[in-house]
């Protein structure tokens, strides 16, 4: 269940809340967690033993890997419950959070059923779960022992707690729920002279006024910081907790908010306690923040030598070494030398690959770090590419080349999208190699548009072409129509998307009219960029013609050329799945207009099987695919996408078909030995305007190893969608036309209807996948 549907434990929260923990930089936060995590335990347990005090000042210094050692050790013969916290603590600063997980469970069997250790053991085994992307589990864990907390008299165990469940609030956006929790935690740490508690209460809080965009508010919180962080002794916490302090103040300065605090003073604090640490992570740390310092400055020089500085004292740290090759780029792009940024951006490319994917292992908010830590940098490596690809001649072999490259490092970067969407392989399986598109056919092109900070990229292939065509016109500006567009397109009593529909049009389509002309083109495949996969294109409208787009092409969209793999669908004996529910089932709407559609499909089709409102069961469905293949799976029934895949369902008669049970249902086996090749889900949504959600939908067919998908973007009329959706089926028994063109017939036939003549009603459907 999601955690806002939890109004049981909201009310038990409205009055005392806790504390959310926010990371900002991969390393430095996970060391803040734990030791603020190892802070509470120490002020709640003695260890006398020599063995677990050593343990204790290697954990100090940040030797974990010494500290688990000892510490395992000291278990040989029993194990303490006290230990095994300390042992879970190491090994979740190190980012293994299974072994973590197995630790914590075994001390929850060693613990001596006191309140104390029960609720304290509990709340790290939530903590666990949520790093491990496991929020819904890790909530229930926590709930479950919130009431035992609060009778407990160590108030810092219920601190622990209370911050654990602040972390699910938080890694779910669920900010203002989270803000006033702050309170009871700082409450709770200023009674008991917990300094390092109330420090990150206070960073924390501030994060999300800065995340709501309450500047203002967040100086506030951080100006109460510093006196606490004086009290602190120079030691590991007091450094990373300035560079953190420095880093907020830093955030807020750059959108012109003053304060008294001084994130140069703070970062130079923190470098001269890591030089007496000797320790070459925080220098680097250090180093590199006060090198951003100065390119944000525009003094490039000296941001220059610290940067480079920070990269020194940075080897074999490829999770520093890629940021701050990066940040080098920055600054040397800043500068107009593409030659040095691009060397930069390819050595910071370099880094991350290998260790792309851990390194949102562990994080509460590892969306956060996914956009602001990795996205980019694929993002300024194609920006250069591109750059140095507009100053050639369009005949340049060159020219063609760095398209290529630009091209393939936004596929690696959409490929890793849904790869932190899904949070699995399922990419991996599916990819194809089709960087030279060379199964195009003649009447068919592709469309590649890359939105940059500055400009968008337009990049326009056809069978033996690769054009470049940039629009001046930067990210925010498209955002701010496209989502405009989306949400006055679904009204279906107003024209009032037509302004918007025009706009984009004419940065997306005109400039390439000239291309469609000369080559004939009949279909156009899209690959869409970030906010551009929450629209449907075939409403885009040509002023001059009077014309929608899908009025003279047939459109189809693909979340990557790399997991596309075109082929023609062979009409001969089709073998179809139809599944429907027509029934109010689960809080849901009937769809009356479900029997008819499955009735009508049917006939269409020799070889057929339904299953239909109380046969529509989850465990029907999978005995039926797993004992038979089909080419084509159609589903007519709710379905949502949201941000969070764990969240996104199709609905049966007695359950809720997830994207992970969507893909164990498709997957191949003995009996089922090729690819389905459509999947259509007539009746989805999305989130109006959430790119997030809309790369969900966009995927769904690579989740589910289908080679094309038909769903809608939102819900549309029952009898409109019926109605679509049948004819899609009859056009595609055409074999001269292909799934995109079968569609396009269908979305015409619709619209020339009065009743349906409002785009709101044919556009949101789209063809995802293999066009052919």
């Amino acid at each position: 269940m999601k955690l806002n549907l939890k109004l049981n434990i909201f009310s038990q929260l409205v009055i005392r809340k806790q504390q959310i923990h926010l990371q900002k930089v991969v390393f430095i936060m996970k060391f803040f967690y734990v030791l603020l995590m190892f802070s509470t335990f120490t002020n709640i347990v003695n260890a006398n033993e020599d063995l677990l005090q050593q343990g204790n000042d290697f954990y100090q210094q940040g030797k974990f890997i010494q500290a688990i050692d000892v510490w395992e050790t000291s278990l040989h013969n029993s194990p303490q419950f006290n230990t095994l916290l300390q042992l879970s603590n190491a090994y979740q600063a190190l980012g293994d959070y299974n072994s973590a997980l197995n630790v914590i469970k075994q001390a929850i069997s060693v613990a001596d059923g006191t309140p104390e250790q029960e609720v304290l053991a509990h709340s790290y085994l939530g903590d666990i779960l949520l790093a491990l992307q496991q929020p819904d589990k890790a909530f229930e864990e926590l709930e479950k022992y919130l009431s035992m907390a609060r009778t407990l008299d160590n108030k810092l165990i219920l601190a622990t707690l209370l911050n654990n469940m602040s972390n699910a609030l938080s890694a779910e956006q669920y900010y203002s729920e989270a803000l006033p929790i702050y309170q009871e935690v700082i409450e709770i740490a200023e009674d008991s002279n917990d300094n390092l508690l109330q420090i990150q209460a206070l960073s924390n809080q501030a994060q999300v006024y800065i995340k709501q965009k309450q500047p203002e508010n967040a100086v506030i919180i951080l100006e109460k910081v510093l006196p606490l962080l004086d009290k602190l002794p120079g030691d590991y916490a007091k450094a990373f907790h300035l560079l953190s302090l420095g880093q907020l103040v830093f955030k807020v300065q750059a959108q012109a908010v003053n304060s008294k605090l001084n994130a140069y003073d703070l970062f130079t604090e923190s470098l001269r306690l890591a030089k007496q640490l000797q320790d070459n992570r925080l220098i680097s740390y250090a180093k590199g923040f006060l090198g951003e310092l100065y390119e944000q400055r525009k003094l490039y020089p000296e941001a220059l030598k610290l940067t480079r500085e920070a990269i020194f004292f940075a080897q074999e740290m490829p999770d520093l070494l890629y940021l701050l090759e990066w940040q080098q780029g920055n600054i040397w792009k800043a500068q107009q030398n593409l030659e040095e940024s691009l060397s930069a951006y390819q050595r910071a490319f370099d880094y991350l690959r290998p260790i792309r994917t851990s390194l949102t292992n562990g994080q509460r908010n590892s969306n956060e770090v996914f956009y602001e830590r990795i996205r980019p940098i694929y993002y300024s490596l194609a920006d250069v590419l591109l750059k140095k690809a507009k100053q050639l001649p369009n005949d340049s072999a060159q020219k063609k080349q760095l398209l290529i490259q630009a091209r393939d490092a936004v596929e690696e970067l959409k490929e890793a999208e849904l790869q932190d969407y899904f949070q699995d392989e399922c990419v991996s399986a599916v990819k194809t190699q089709i960087t030279e598109l060379k199964k195009l056919d003649k009447n068919t092109a592709v469309l590649y548009p890359i939105l940059l900070p500055d400009r968008i990229e337009l990049l326009f292939t056809t069978t033996d072409n690769l054009d470049q065509i940039v629009i001046p016109i930067g990210y925010k500006e498209i955002k701010k129509v496209i989502l405009a567009f989306g949400k006055n397109l679904q009204r279906v009593t107003e024209g009032s998307f037509i302004k918007q529909a025009k706009q984009l049009y004419n940065w997306m389509i005109k400039p390439i009219e000239h291309e469609i002309a000369v080559h004939n083109i009949k279909t156009l495949v899209i690959v869409p960029d970030g906010p551009l996969r929450t629209i449907p294109f075939a409403a885009l409208y040509n002023e001059v013609e009077n014309k929608f787009l899908f009025d003279y092409l047939a459109l189809a969209v693909t979340p990557s050329l790399t997991l596309t793999d075109p082929r023609p669908l062979s009409r001969k004996n089709i073998k179809i799945l139809l599944n429907g529910l027509s029934k109010a089932v689960q809080d849901f709407a009937p769809l009356p207009s479900v029997i008819k559609e499955i009735r009508d499909i049917d006939k269409l089709f020799s070889n057929s099987t339904t299953l239909v409102d109380e046969n529509f069961l989850l465990k029907s469905v999978n005995n039926t695919l797993e004992n038979s293949p089909f080419d084509i799976v159609h589903i007519s029934s709710h379905g949502q996408f949201d941000r969070n895949p764990k969240y996104s369902f199709l609905l049966t008669y007695d359950d809720k078909l997830t994207m992970d049970g969507l893909e164990r249902l498709f997957r191949l086996n003995d009996l089922r030995k090729k690819q389905v090749e459509l999947l259509t889900l007539s009746a989805c949504q999305t989130a109006v305007g959430d790119e997030r959600a809309a790369l969900g939908l966009a995927g769904v067919a690579i989740k589910a190893g289908a080679r094309s998908a038909l769903a809608s973007l939102w819900f549309v009329d029952d009898s409109a969608t019926s109605q679509l959706i049948t004819d899609f089926y009859k056009q595609l028994q055409n074999p001269e036309l292909s799934k995109a063109q079968a569609l396009q017939n269908a979305q015409r036939n619709l619209a020339s209807k009065k009743k349906y003549r409002h785009p709101a009603y044919w556009a949101p459907f789209l063809l995802i996948g293999n066009w052919l």
